[in-house]
This record gives C-alpha cells, sequence and structure tokens, in this order.
C-alpha cells in the first residue's frame, strides 16, 4: 500500500522566497532544504532573479510513475524530483492557495471548492514588497484567476490552455516579470469527463509536458542574463471513482502525493 508522502506543499513559498533573496509571506510555514541547496548549488551561490511556475492542474505522482516516459522532456528540464504531501483535501483553490501562501488552509481561509480572493499574505505580496513584478497567466473562471486577485500586479485571462501559454510566451520576450505563474487545467476538464488513465487524459499530459517544454525554450532564448528557476508544480492528484469517472478530494495518496519538478537555468554570465 503507497504510503503518504511527508514534504509539505506549505514549504514551498518559503523556499522560492529564499533562492530568490526574498522575505517570505508572514504565516508561509517553511522551506524545502533539498530545493533550495539544489539551486544555491546550480547558480554557485547566487539568487535567482526569475521564476516561473508552470502549474498544470492534477496531475498526481502516480500519475508521472506510470506514465514517467511522458515526463522524459519535464525531468530533462527540471531534473530535481520532489515528492511532495499537498494540502487536504485535495481541491484545486485550497491547494493553489496553500502553495502560493505557505500557510495551511486553515490559515489563507479556503478549505473546500470556492473561489474567494485571499486575504492574507501571499508569494505575490512578497515579491512586490521586495520590488519584484509578479504576474499570472490563467484560463478564465480557474482558481488562479480569481483567488489572488486585488494585489497590485498584473494578470492575463486566457481563454483556455493554449492561449495562455502562448501569452506567457510573449510575456518572457518582453523580459520585464520577475514571476511568473501559468496556469494550465486541460487533464483535469477531461479526467472529470473521463478518467485518469483515458486516451483523452494521456493526451493532456503530452499537451502539459509540450508547453512545458516550449516555456523553457523560450527562457533560454530570451532570458539570457538572469538565472532563472523553472517549475513543473502540480497541485493535487487523482483517482478513479467506482461509478468510473475521475475525481479528487480524497485523503488518500493517489489524491495527496504530487511530485514537482525543477530546474536553474543559468544566465550565460555564470556559464562562461
Amino acid at each position: 500500500m503507497e504510503e503518504f508522502n511527508t514534504l509539505p506543499l506549505t514549504h514551498l513559498t518559503g523556499s522560492i522566497c529564499r533562492v530568490m533573496d526574498v522575505a517570505p509571506p508572514k504565516q508561509s510555514e517553511g522551506e524545502i532544504d533539498r530545493l533550495v541547496e539544489y539551486v544555491f548549488e546550480k547558480t554557485n551561490g547566487k539568487p535567482v532573479d526569475r521564476a516561473l511556475m508552470y502549474n498544470p492542474d492534477a496531475i498526481g505522482q502516480w500519475t508521472c510513475k506510470k506514465y514517467s516516459e511522458k515526463f522524459a522532456s519535464v525531468r530533462k528540464n527540471a531534473p530535481l524530483e520532489l515528492p511532495l504531501l499537498t494540502v487536504f483535501p485535495p481541491k484545486t483553490p485550497v491547494c493553489f492557495g496553500s502553495m502560493y501562501t505557505g500557510a495551511s488552509p486553515s490559515v489563507h481561509g479556503i478549505q473546500s471548492y470556492t473561489k474567494p480572493v485571499i486575504k492574507i499574505d501571499s508569494i505575490f505580496d512578497a515579491m512586490i514588497r521586495a520590488g519584484k513584478k509578479p504576474c499570472i497567466v490563467a484560463v478564465k473562471n480557474s482558481s488562479m484567476s480569481k483567488i489572488f486577485n486585488e494585489r497590485d500586479m498584473d494578470y492575463y485571462i486566457e481563454d483556455y490552455d493554449d492561449t495562455a501559454v502562448a501569452k506567457a510566451l510573449e510575456l518572457i520576450e518582453q523580459d520585464k516579470y520577475d514571476l511568473i505563474c501559468v496556469y494550465n487545467q486541460e487533464f483535469d476538464d477531461v479526467m472529470h469527463r473521463s478518467h485518469p488513465n483515458s486516451k483523452r487524459s494521456q493526451r493532456a499530459i503530452n499537451h502539459y509536458a509540450t508547453y512545458f517544454d516550449m516555456l523553457a525554450r523560450q527562457i533560454e532564448k530570451h532570458w539570457t542574463s538572469h538565472n532563472t528557476l523553472l517549475g513543473y508544480a502540480p497541485d493535487h492528484g487523482t483517482h478513479r471513482e467506482w461509478y468510473l469517472l475521475g475525481n479528487h478530494g480524497k485523503n488518500i495518496p493517489d489524491d495527496m502525493n504530487i511530485f514537482h519538478y525543477y530546474g536553474v537555468i543559468p544566465s550565460k554570465d555564470l556559464e562562461q
């Protein structure tokens, strides 16, 4: 029987802030030592000054293992694999609330599938205080398009995954944001209408990998003067219900265990 992971998702925000030399949000719970050490090893101890977080909805650890070959390009771009435990209940707004505040659901306030604006301190507030420019690129009506609103930052709300990625590619070329979070949702959509192993779900996994690779190539092309943290960071996993459709929300390893993947794309100056 699969066991629960022990590394908490709530420690991610503190880790990103640490490697970007930014004071973390007030309620952030901790750091992931392995991630911090990995980044500084790649940058010779220097902070990263850019971060791109790709947020593919509903990719659980078991999916990464079962379809390992579909994640080959993800691992190539982001070779550090972190086994994380998401928060309960494993619902999208709950999980992203914790991912980007570093706080548990009882602290940030979303404890069910609702999408209110989170009022507590977040990674976006921390970046703004530090004089950095964050932005969110998300599909319309998604959790990420709503729960971190009302900040002095830019939001790009797109029709679906492909146009969200196209916008992110454009923003990378403009080279004006320090933190870009890109949210995609195809896998979650299709697995709810079929199941997590369906052909449509497998195509969605492939699309996520393709988009992530496109973002990495664009960073290599346009962020040559920056040390960049690149993350493939899903929110929760999935399971198949007795009535055969895919779902998530239970306190079981299939829903709670996730893999995140991280890489560093160094500046050309650092490489020389």
